[in-house]
């Protein structure tokens, strides 16, 4: 193992300072010991908010599994061997954070609040270690004043980061701070152990912080996947932080061998750790889709990643503030100040320029594991993906604080950091304390859906079928009800177990809902609906739809005069748009760009069946100068009985479509497989969003029901009271059939089956475009027939989903996407 010496050139203090620290030694302790419980005073200030007892989204998944681990500890124990709460349509190895879990439980019973504590005080934990790390992290010995200042600026930035609410606040978003802690323990641990300085005899204390450097390392790797960055972190921290004995043998060999001696016992843990992932989760990789390097669209992971570095950085929820509100324009000038200032610090403080670079390398390496996931949405959905990055991402936002003793115009530099102090910290508390409001108001509507489902199943008998919708998938960014009603309708949130319920809203992704219609409407008297009011905190019962609003087969269409009937120009005010009849009854419209520049027609259907009114369609004229891209297509915004109020958040979107035969051009929006549509009662107006920088003619709006464009598919005991269109593939069900038929749609010759990879989804439902996650494709020469599904067709276990496209004698896609089902792929 190479000597160290020294770390890089920092000027240290004369002989006569430093024999006169000692003497300062316990007033500098105790201020550091002070600034840090103020630290930990104002972390528990912004995160009151949500210190009450309740659970959200993925944590009732976890309440369920918990109630029946501490019966059976062969559950907890089989997740150090076998996938995370034996998961199959995911895989990852977690199973430290199940332990913390019974913990919590043995300890706090079903009271959120304590699960919720374990959440703060490993945040505490790490925003505490990030000083000391920041310390040691230019100093082999005793860290000068503007390196405390520095550690202390670092840990209250990062104890009050903005994006920190969705990963301490939601218990289930304790898998980041956990393993951000041990990851910190593990490198202040290393830190530690390359500085040590031990004399003959002292070897054991090296010994020691060499052996807690491997202990939080294995802890953190059976915390999360985001641990495997620790050696390449060590690896840079020698590159960057240590000096080693200069030797006549400088080549680079030489120089990469003296590097890599202190981090190889780490390395030679990591492929350890990595054979016992493969062990018990039989792949290396895993995760959501086991794909290391797939991905489906590159334009869009792109911008993704820009989206996601914006928001990683201004981390304001924009369902709290909007993009104009005062502490988001406070912020996002703080965030501009501090890095023009950690600029000064790079080019006025050389001593520290190794430092910041080395955080830098600490920054990419903490995103690289989440490189393929990494998205935080306007409302900060996501956002616990990047709390391990926001370690050195506060370092580096801090670092100008290095600068506090500078003797060089020492009075003006400590105004000047005083001020920046007043402008990021302050924001920062407000804007962590309000994003914390979102998971509280979530907390307590989970509470009263928690309420009303004990209430609700008081009055019904038995375990029924029951359908739910309306139930909030989340509120301003904070998971309520996604991944939720298994557990809530458990013991003990029950009296009794319930299993027969499902949750539908247009947040369901997997249960294919329009594939199921036909079987639900079939079985009115065995199958309860209800929809969750927010505004009463109770569930209302919905009656299904009769069967004359279920059968409808012929299509109405309004044109030339008659279209004046249903449509009626909208225009927003102050819009640029503008519209105009046609003597032929037509509507010719001009939008301008940008969204304001949109024209709006409304589409009156008022009074008609949600139900049924399963697919619009809008015939347009495009002028001979009119080009529309593929990127800005049409959107329908909905109104029913249920949701009677347009929102952008409730729309159907569609691409032009052009018929190669006839040229006619058309929008067709697809509301069939739309639960809170369809069981949302009787329509409201419809408004009509056409696209941006169009000028376009509206001759035809249709109504045309499924028959006539989606492919007819179906399998054994596939309907509602079934298997809810799960087809269940395994070694011992080997193969099964489905039974397509596209014959009533016109222009039909044949039909293919097209099927997802592993554990992704259709991007979207009933459509005409090209979907990028197909695995297999399955061509059948007939519209009408039998296929059959293989388990030799699919490579891994996990969920698939499948669905029917009509094709004509072309090889053109006719009608659109038919619904999906969900294959169950198992050993």
């Amino acid at each position: 193992m190479a000597n160290v010496t020294t770390a890089p050139n920092i000027k240290t203090e004369s002989k006569s300072n430093a024999n006169a620290l000692p003497a300062n030694s316990d007033a500098g302790k105790l201020s550091t010991i002070t600034a840090l419980a103020l630290i930990v005073l104002a972390t528990i200030l912004v995160y009151s908010p949500v210190a009450f007892n309740f659970f959200v989204g993925d944590d009732f998944v976890h309440l369920t599994w918990l109630s029946q681990a501490v019966h059976n500890t062969e559950l907890i124990w089989r997740n150090f061997h076998s996938s995370w709460l034996d998961g199959t349509t995911t895989r990852f190895y977690r199973p430290l954070i199940s332990v913390f879990m019974v913990t919590d439980y043995l300890l706090w019973g079903v009271n959120g609040f304590g699960f919720r504590l374990t959440n703060l005080l490993f945040h505490l934990a790490s925003s505490i270690l990030i000083y000391f790390v920041v310390s040691r992290s230019a100093q082999m010995d005793r860290p000068p004043s503007a390196l405390k200042t520095w550690g202390l600026a670092a840990s209250l930035l990062f104890a009050l980061y903005p994006l920190h609410p969705e990963a301490v606040s939601w218990i289930t978003g304790r898998v980041d701070s956990i393993v951000t802690t041990f990851c910190l323990a593990s490198l202040w641990s290393y830190m530690c152990f390359r500085q040590f300085k031990a004399r003959p005899g002292e070897r054991l204390g090296k010994l020691l912080w060499c052996a807690s450097t491997m202990l939080f390392m294995w802890l953190g790797l059976f915390s999360k996947e985001m641990a495997i960055t620790l050696p390449a972190i060590f690896l840079a921290y020698e590159v960057l932080l240590v000096k080693h004995n200069p030797s006549s043998r400088s080549s680079l060999l030489h120089k990469a061998i003296n590097w890599l001696k202190p981090t190889l016992p780490f390395w030679l843990a990591l492929v350890f750790y990595f054979g016992l992932r493969r062990i018990a989760l039989g792949t290396f990789v895993g995760g959501y889709d086991d794909s290391l390097l797939f991905i489906s669209d590159w334009r869009a992971f792109l911008s993704g990643k820009v989206h996601a570095m914006r928001m990683l950085l201004i981390p304001i929820n924009k369902e709290v503030f909007g993009a104009h509100h005062w502490l988001t324009k406070m912020w996002t000038f703080a965030i501009v100040a501090s890095t023009f200032f950690a600029g000064v610090a790079f080019f006025r403080r050389p001593q520290i320029r190794r430092a910041m670079i080395f955080n830098f390398a600490w920054l990419g390496l903490s995103l690289l594991p989440v490189y393929k996931i990494f998205a935080i949405a306007d409302d900060l959905q996501g956002s616990r993906l990047g709390y391990v990055a926001t370690v050195p991402l506060c370092i580096l936002l801090t670092s100008a604080f290095a600068l506090w003793l500078d003797q060089k115009n020492k009075g003006n530099v400590q105004t000047i950091l005083c001020a920046l102090a007043i402008l990021l910290f302050i924001p920062a508390g407000i804007i962590c304390w309000a994003n914390n409001q979102a998971w509280a108001s979530a907390g307590r509507q989970s509470n009263a859906i928690r309420s009303a489902l004990a209430d609700l199943y008081k009055q019904i008998p038995g375990d029924p079928q029951v359908l739910f919708i309306g139930l909030p998938d989340q509120k301003s960014g904070a998971y309520i009800c996604r991944n939720s009603l298994w557990g809530m309708t458990k013991k003990p949130q029950l009296d009794r177990d319930i299993f027969n319920c499902q949750m539908v809203n247009s947040f369901e992704p997997i249960l294919p809902f329009g594939f199921l219609k036909e079987s639900i409407a079939g079985s009115p008297d065995q199958i309860k609906i209800f929809r969750w009011s927010e505004v009463d905190s109770k569930f209302i019962s919905v009656s299904l739809p009769n069967n004359s609003a279920t059968s409808n087969a012929n299509s109405v269409r309004w044109a030339d005069t008659k279209l004046a009937e249903i449509v009626s120009p909208e225009m927003p005010p102050g819009s640029p748009a503008k519209s105009a009849w046609r003597a032929d009854g037509a509507l010719e419209t001009w939008s301008a760009s940008g969204a304001k520049g949109r024209a709006a027609v409304d589409l009156m259907l008022n009074g008609s069946p949600s139900w049924s009114t399963e697919f619009v369609a809008v015939t347009v004229e495009l002028l001979p100068s009119d080009k529309i891209s593929t990127s800005n297509g049409a959107d329908l915004l909905l109104a029913n009985d249920l949701n009677p109020d347009f929102d952008l958040a409730r729309r159907a979107h569609s691409e032009l479509i052009t018929d190669s035969k006839t040229g006619r051009s058309k929008f067709i929006f697809a509301l069939h497989s739309l639960p809170e549509w369809s069981l949302g009662g009787n329509c409201r107006d419809l408004k009509l969003l056409l696209p941006d920088n169009s000028h376009m003619v509206i001759t035809q709006v249709e109504i045309i029901p499924q028959a006539q464009l989606v492919p007819h598919l179906t399998f054994n005991n596939s309907g509602y009271l079934g298997t809810k269109g799960f087809l269940h593939l395994s070694a011992k069900e080997a193969s099964q059939e489905l039974l397509v038929d596209a014959t009533k749609i016109a222009g039909a010759s044949s039909v293919i089956v097209e099927i997802t990879r592993p554990n992704l989804l259709f991007e979207s439902q009933n459509t005409t475009e090209e979907c990028k996650v197909i695995m297999k494709t399955i061509t059948s020469p007939s519209p009408q027939g039998k296929v059959e599904l293989k388990r030799a067709y699919f490579p891994a276990t996990g969920i698939y989903e499948a669905r029917v496209k009509t094709i004509d004698t072309n090889g053109k896609l006719v009608g659109v996407a038919g619904d999906h089902i969900v294959i169950s792929v198992e050993d």
